[in-house]
Order: structure tokens, then sequence, then C-alpha cells
């Protein structure tokens, strides 16, 4: 299969990687079609979902074809770290937002994110790689909210978890909540071959390389639901009692990715643990 570049004519590539959404895609796409924010185009890539993902993207390009492209139109299954990394390979722009299938917009994120990204840039320079991140309504699968601040519910203060050592071991920056320069596009590729999540890799190298900037509030709702590959934790997930009980299985898991983050260069294991210790006391200190 030939692959097709695209040179998005708009200020803001939104790149919408699909999978078996077609109980979630509308709702997305309605949310994005009634943005405050219309200097934008919306490129989506089904990833070869096997439900009726594909027959609502083509009455959405047919319905809005200077508004909405499919990317790779029959393409491959990459899985979801890849499909968003060949949008984001397909597409050059100035700006680019994830977005996820499963979630909803708030009308105003669009030009709030600009206006974030467009304020480092003044402070910062358009030649450095930049990311402004949201905070998130977060919902079960029928949109009634559990948490209506991530942040909160966690006991997070955004504004300390920027530098790379804070996002190595916490990243709240997720792909859905961001937006990023071109720049950042630059630093990417050629994509490292390892196994982090992709929105996770890319705060890291942006932390490494550029900056991070905050959106205190939120401006997605975030669903939670069976079928979604990752998610935040939320009630008894995050909380300390919880993760007391679960200590052997957490001591697993962040080995684990103690020892990826070592493959790319982070440094030691001990290195993590030491950066997972600080987070955690901020936590217990309530400072945050």
């Amino acid at each position: 299969m030939e692959y097709m570049t695209y040179k998005c004519n708009k200020s803001v590539a939104i790149l919408l990687a699909a999978y078996n959404a077609e109980k979630y895609l509308s709702a997305q796409v309605d949310s994005i079609l009634s943005q405050t924010y219309h200097d934008w185009i919306l490129y989506i890539r089904n990833d070869a979902s096997s439900d009726n993902t594909q027959s609502i993207i083509d009455d959405y390009v047919n319905n809005y074809p200077q508004r909405i492209v499919q990317v790779d139109k029959g393409g491959r299954n990459l899985g979801c770290r890849n499909n968003f990394f060949r949008l984001l390979e397909a597409v050059d722009s100035d700006y680019y937002m994830f977005c996820d299938a499963d979630d909803v917009w708030l009308p105003s994120k669009i030009e709030e994110s600009v206006n974030a990204i467009k304020e480092m840039e003044r402070k910062n320079g358009s030649n450095v790689p930049l990311l402004a991140f949201c905070d998130t309504i977060v919902c079960r699968e029928d949109m009634s909210v559990i948490a209506s601040s991530y942040w909160r519910s966690a006991k997070i203060d955004p504004y300390r978890y920027l530098s790379y050592n804070k996002v190595a071991v916490c990243c709240i920056a997720g792909g859905s909540c961001s937006i990023f320069n071109s720049e950042v596009k630059e630093i990417l590729f050629p994509i490292a071959d390892n196994n982090l999540i992709y929105d996770y890799w890319i705060a890291l190298c942006v932390a490494k390389h550029g900056k991070l900037g905050v959106i205190n509030k939120p401006l997605t709702y975030y669903r939670q639901h069976e079928n979604q590959v990752c998610g935040v934790s939320v009630g008894k997930q995050g909380r300390l009692l919880y993760k007391l009980r679960n200590i052997k299985a957490l001591y697993k898991q962040y080995l684990h990715e103690a020892k990826e983050l070592r493959e790319v260069g982070y440094g030691p294991v001990i290195k993590y643990f030491w950066y997972k210790f600080i987070v955690l006391t901020m936590k217990l200190s309530h400072i945050n």
C-alpha cells in the first residue's frame, strides 16, 4: 500500500486514531465540529476495525470534505501507539492535537489550547519543542461524571510535574489533552524502537529537549470503559491504602517501567525508584 502525506492548510491538525469505535466516535467528532475555534482539519485513521467504524468515518468525510480527511483507508492494524505515530508522520502542520475516539471535547478546547501554545511560543520562541496540556473530567461510559477534575481527585499540582525526572515517573500530559508545535515532531522522528506509550514518550522527549506547559482547567470529557487501551486511576486505585495492599504488583510494574526507561537512556533503576519516592512524598504531604 502506498502511503500518502498531507500538508494541513489550517493551523491545527487534529489526529484521531480509531479502532472499533462505533459506540463513541460520532459523539467525539460532533464535539470537534462544535468547537469555537475553526482553523483546523481532522485527520482520522481507522486501525482495521471490525465493527461499523469505517462506515461512520465515510459518512463524516462525505459530509465534511473540507474538514475531515481519512488517512490510509483500508490500511493494516498498527496498534494504538503506531496508529497515532502514523498519523503524525503523515501530516505536516503548525500545531497538532491528538484525539481519542471515545472522548468528548468541551467547545473551547481547541481555542484555549491554541492560545496556550502561542503564549508559550511568545515566551520561549517558536523554534523550541513545546507542548501544553489540560486537565480532564473523568466520566463513566454513559458520560456520568466520576471526577470533575482528574488533577484535583489525584491531588496533583500540575506545575510540579513538568521536569524530565517527574515526567519519567508520573506523566500527567495525556495525548488527548495536549497540543504541541511542529518542533516536537522534529525531535520524535525517526520513532524510537521502544514499548513506551505514545503520549508518555512524547512528553518525556519534550521535557528533555523543550518545554511543557499547563492549561489549568478541564477541557475534555475522558470516558472510562472496559474496552479502552489504558485509563487513569481515580477513586480507590489512586489511594495510598489501595497501593499498599497491592504493593507486590505495583513493585513489579514499577520495576518493569524502570527497566524500559533504562533502555532508552533515562538512567539506572534506582534513579526511577528515587523519583517515584519523591512523587509519593509530594502526594502524602498534600503540598500539591
